[in-house]
Parts: structure tokens; sequence; C-alpha cells
């Protein structure tokens, strides 16, 4: 399925038109209570915006749990988006250093990131790479600048494309609306054992109550506690946001993360250069990684260095009995791994760079009929290189309906249709080459359904049907 520059122009032409057409405001994500003028929130999609629940901490549902960041507590120190994900039910964090790592180390439901998504700002993060999917680095997203993070477990639901085992959306902080000049602004340091030490700043505020902002660098670097295990990262982000009239708003991100993180030598006591300042590290040690981790030897360079740049726009316009969420984005990484093996030869593999980019189009709980909210959209999105920009395409839509039968029981159903197109080769026992080359197409149709029973506020029972497709 070729899609050109022509549908994406249409596309976002139609939304904008669609958009300021629109004369009546109406929040898809509020209802209005019966008794105390208490509000309702519907948590059961993707959120983009300054959540509403800013008093709690931790707030969990049967279909996702949100996590304010800002009034995050727990007995450790919290640094990373990690130290927060590992409070939050369904999630278990694998770690064995502070240090920046490809391994995996967040697993929602024992299920590694090949099977679940990894959203910011409702932006796909984990399905790029053009020569397969890598690892998030969890270590290098500045926490500071996050605002909430919720986490859906499950393939339950339709707004998640590819999402197996559930999702992950971190929610950034994207200014504030005020017609105060003097933003709130923080420096931070931190100092640690084996030369860690940490550098960040933050200003958010806004302009004229029409525009808002939020800035923020950082700067980490150590030593590692292994040998070789350095790191030193560099990160800046950016979020500008331009308040429309009738609730919407247009915001524009923009992320940059520098990362260059040695890799553990073996430090073998029975080598000659064996290093007694180091813990002993032998080729028997397991580092439950797939990578050059706790595999590589002195006498060169061990490490692999990553810059990556992620830019997006993002609208949200009431419109309607609903919400248009319109989204553009892009991605740009280069990545190379150095590594002396143990025969002393010096190795390098990459650089590997990446040019993704998609749009998304979403018209989201709209209620055309009593107690039932629709939700309707599609995504397509290619990844590449720069030389082969569009190596795989895909295209999802979906259609969902929530059904509140009665006070305690509610349905949701729907299907979502996936086109997937990849290069790929044939098996060929004298090698690979461009006369087994294809352009390999799936198509996959993924019905869902899920019926929730509230016994009370505290507890709810839920039975749930559905199939998922993985993208290879």
């Amino acid at each position: 399925m070729k899609m050109t520059k022509i549908f994406f122009v249409t596309l976002i032409s139609f939304v904008f038109i669609f958009c300021i057409c629109a004369v009546e405001y109406c929040p898809a994500q509020v209802d209005t209570g019966k008794e105390g003028g208490e509000r309702v929130y519907r948590l059961d999609k993707v959120i983009v915006r300054d959540h509403p629940l800013k008093d709690e901490s931790m707030v969990v549902t049967p279909n996702v749990t949100i996590i304010n960041v800002d009034k995050f507590k727990k007995a450790a120190v919290v640094q990373n988006i990690q130290d927060v994900l590992s409070e939050a039910l369904g999630l278990n964090v694998l770690r064995t250093s502070v240090t920046p790592s490809q391994s995996e180390t967040v697993y929602v439901r024992g299920l590694d990131q090949s099977r679940y998504q990894i959203f910011v700002d409702g932006r796909p993060m984990r399905l790029f790479g053009a020569r397969g999917y890598y690892k998030i680095d969890w270590t290098t997203m500045p926490l500071n600048n996050v605002e909430t993070i919720e986490v859906i477990r499950g393939s339950h639901s339709l707004l998640y494309p590819w999402s197996m085992g559930g999702a992950i959306n971190i929610i950034t902080k994207k200014g504030k609306k005020t017609d105060e000049i003097k933003p709130d602004m923080s420096v931070t340091t931190e100092f640690g054992s084996y030369g860690a030490q940490s550098y960040s700043a933050n200003a958010l505020g806004g302009l004229f109550n029409k525009i808002g902002f939020s800035l923020a660098a950082a700067h980490r670097e150590g030593d590692g506690y292994l040998r070789g295990n350095y790191y030193d990262t560099d990160s800046a982000n950016a979020r500008f946001t331009l308040y429309l009239p009738n609730g919407g708003h247009l915001s524009y991100g923009w992320d940059y993360v520098d990362t260059n993180t040695g890799y553990p030598l073996v430090n073998d006591p029975d080598r000659a250069d064996f290093d007694p300042d180091y813990p002993v590290v032998t080729t028997e040690v397991d580092s439950f990684t797939h990578d050059r981790q706790g595999k590589t030897y002195p006498g060169g360079e061990n490490l692999w260095d990553k810059i990556t740049i992620e830019e997006g726009i993002l609208l949200e316009q009431p419109l309607g009995p609903g919400e248009v969420r319109a989204q553009l984005y892009q991605h740009r990484s280069k990545r190379v791994w150095y590594y002396v093996d143990e025969n002393g030869n010096q190795k390098v593999t990459g650089p590997n760079e990446e040019r993704n980019q998609g749009v998304a189009l979403d018209y989201l709980d709209f209620e055309l009929i009593k107690n039932h909210a629709f939700s309707i959209g599609g995504d397509y999105r290619t990844m590449g290189r720069p030389d082969n920009p569009d190596t795989v395409e895909i295209f999802s839509g979906y259609f969902q309906d929530v059904w509140s039968i009665n006070n305690p029981l509610t349905l949701t159903f729907g299907a979502r249709y996936y086109h997937f197109e990849v290069d790929a080769y044939r098996p060929n026992p004298r090698g690979w080459n461009d006369a087994y080359g294809y352009r390999r197409k799936e198509k996959e149709w993924c019905p869902k359904v899920k019926l929730d029973y509230e016994l009370d506020s505290t507890l709810t029972l839920y039975a749930a049907v559905s199939r998922e497709m993985r993208m290879p």
C-alpha cells in the first residue's frame, strides 16, 4: 500500500478544516455527575494532555494505571522512569546498574518490549527500527520533564496498535496557560558513588494566556561499577503549546538524546590484562542480555553511541460530541557499536541510521446513541534508512464502542485492521542477493471484546477475548 505525500497533505488539511469549523465545545474526557457536581473521567484511551487527576499520586482502574510523577513518592530515591514504573501494578523492572543500557529492563506481565507498545504523548516509540526494533533506554528519558505515566495492561484496548501485552504512555509537561511572564524554573545537581554526577535545568511557563512552554536540559555521567561500564549522556527537550479557541490546543515537541556508554569488560584473573580495581567478570557470567555486555575485552574501544532526535506536532480539538486528535511525528537516529573480541580484534557495527515518520487521526468518545461512546481512527507510518525510507510501511484503522449497559456493567467491543508491508528475502542456500528480495505483505482483522462489572469503587471483575497481530 504505497501512500504518497498527497495523503499526508490531504489528511492534515482535512483535520484543520474540520476543527476550524467547530462551533461548540464538548469535552470528550469529562462527564458531569449528578451528585455534588463531581466529574467522572473516562480512562480507556491514550490521554495526551494535562491529566485531570492531579491530586492523586497513582490511580488504578481495570483499564489503566495513571501515575502522577510530581506527586509520586517512594522510600528509595526516584531518579528515572524505571523507579516510577517499578511501583506500577503488573510491571516488573529488571536492573543491574544505573548505567544506560539497551537491554530489556521493563516487562509488562512478563512480556518484553517486542510484545508491548511505548508512547510519548501518544507518539509511538517502540516500533521504530528498519533493522528490527531497538529497545527503549529508559535511563535517557528525563523524569523531570514528565507529567504523568499511563500503563495499559493486556491487549484488549483497540486504541493501541500492535499492543499484544499492553502499552505505556509517557505524557510530558507542555507548559501552562498563564499571563505571568516569569516561568517556574529549577536547577538540580546530584552526585553518587563511582563518579556518578548529573546536572539538569527546567523552565515551565506561558505567555499571554495563549502560549505554553516547557524546556529541559540534562547531563549525566559516571564510571560505573564494572570495568569499562562508564556513561556520558546529554539530553534536551522542548514543548511549545498554542491554546486554541473552544478548548483545543496545538503543540510541538522536540527531544534530543546523545548517549555514549561503555560495555562492561571481561575482567578475568586468568588473563594478563586483569585489573584488580574492578570486580571479576568472566565469560561464564550470565548478563541476561542479547548484546555485547559482559562479552567484550580490554585493548580497544568497547562502547555503543546513539544519537536520537524526535519531533512531533499534536492537535487536539473538541468537536461536537467528541474530540479530534491529529498527529505528525518524525524520528531520526544513528547508532554505532564498537567492541573488542576475545582475540583482541577491534570490531565495529554500524552506523545504523533510521528515518521514520508517521501520521495519525482519531475521533474519540462521540456519543451518537445514548450510553454508547464511539471512537474511530487510523494511523500510517514508514520506517527505513536514508537510502530506503519506506523499508517498512504500516497502515491500521479501528472502530470501538464503549456501551454503558447499566451502572455497574460496561461492554467494550470493536476491531482493528492492519496492512503491513516490508522488504524481505526468500531463503537462499547460497546467501542473500537481490534476486531473492521481495515485498512481503500481510493483512489482518483483530476483533476485541471486553466486559466489565464494577462490584464497588475498589473492585471490578472483567472478562475479555481479543486477537492481536505482532509485527515481524
